[in-house]
């Protein structure tokens, strides 16, 4: 055998024994159904039928928060902050709304619904998306604001994340309530952008805990974003109430797993290391069989 072919029967090798950084849609377990990755979001069509909700700060004009949303028109979008936990109504603007500087008081994080009621027949329904935004400032503590009374039914975080740490496989609290009183045994759904279905129940406190899913996909980590990828997932929780049936959903942003980077390094630190240990010993069996 020549140097040539050991030293390329060895680097695949290596290669095949990488860590399985790139792996998508690796799920997790537990007591909650798991209904596993959907092709839904590889074809490229929308990824949820659920109504959502996303905040992001304005670009190329005055300076504030966006909302946008999903699954249909909503007549009325809100703000709250920790300095004022009371609800404010929000400007339409195209395909959305408009939170002006002036209404992020001091920044820190900022609380937005959005809400509709539809009629069918003798049924009512009422339409709820939620989602946070985080603006970097000297700010307060957002636990006031999350826990002030809104009404209808609700997922409330019970934590909220300011930079960016909210991933793969970390784990969050929600408490579903309506009309201000938890809702123990409401079954909370969470589908996400990278294909991920799965239902959790709330405890007898109403609270609900999550793991986001492992399922960014090897071709959305390989792109330029790398690991500043991030992908949506939504929360929906359902409820009726005499002849008015409820839906509310909370949508967020959730980037790759730090472990996948580190693990990368490492493996190929490990195949580094492999093949300068390997080097001489083929050099040596190359001059023996010469």
């Amino acid at each position: 055998m020549s140097y040539r072919t050991a030293f390329g029967g060895l680097l695949l090798s290596a290669l095949t024994a990488l860590p399985p950084m790139l792996h998508a849609h690796e799920n997790h377990g537990g007591t909650s159904t798991d209904n596993g990755p959907s092709a839904t979001a590889a074809v490229g069509k929308a990824w949820t039928t659920l109504p959502t909700l996303l905040a992001t700060m304005s670009r190329g004009g005055p300076p504030g928060v966006r909302l946008t949303s999903t699954g249909g028109p909503f007549e009325n979008a809100f703000i709250q902050t920790p300095e004022n936990p009371l609800s404010v109504p929000l400007t339409a603007a195209a395909g959305g709304w408009q939170a002006d500087k002036a209404l992020l008081g001091s920044g820190g994080h900022l609380w937005f619904r959005a809400e509709r009621s539809d009629e069918s027949g003798t049924l009512r329904q009422i339409v709820r998306a939620s989602t946070y935004d985080f603006f970097p400032a000297k700010h307060q503590v957002p636990t006031e604001m999350l826990l002030a009374p809104r009404g209808g039914l609700e997922i409330v975080p019970l934590r909220l994340q300011e930079h960016g740490g909210t991933r793969e496989g970390s784990r969050w609290r929600f408490l579903v309530r309506f009309e201000n009183a938890a809702l123990p045994g409401s079954v909370l759904r969470m589908e996400t952008e990278g294909g991920s279905r799965r239902d959790f129940t709330a405890d007898r406190d109403g609270i609900v805990e999550i793991e986001l899913p492992h399922d960014f996909s090897a071709d959305r980590l390989n792109r330029r974003e790398g690991m500043a990828a991030q992908q949506a997932f939504v929360l929906a929780a359902r409820h009726t109430a005499g002849d008015t049936r409820y839906l509310s959903t909370y949508s967020q942003f959730y980037h790759p797993d730090r472990m996948r980077e580190r693990n990368l390094g490492a493996g190929i630190g490990v195949f580094a290391l492999g093949m300068l240990l390997a080097v001489p010993l083929l050099r040596r069996k190359e001059k023996k069989n010469a």
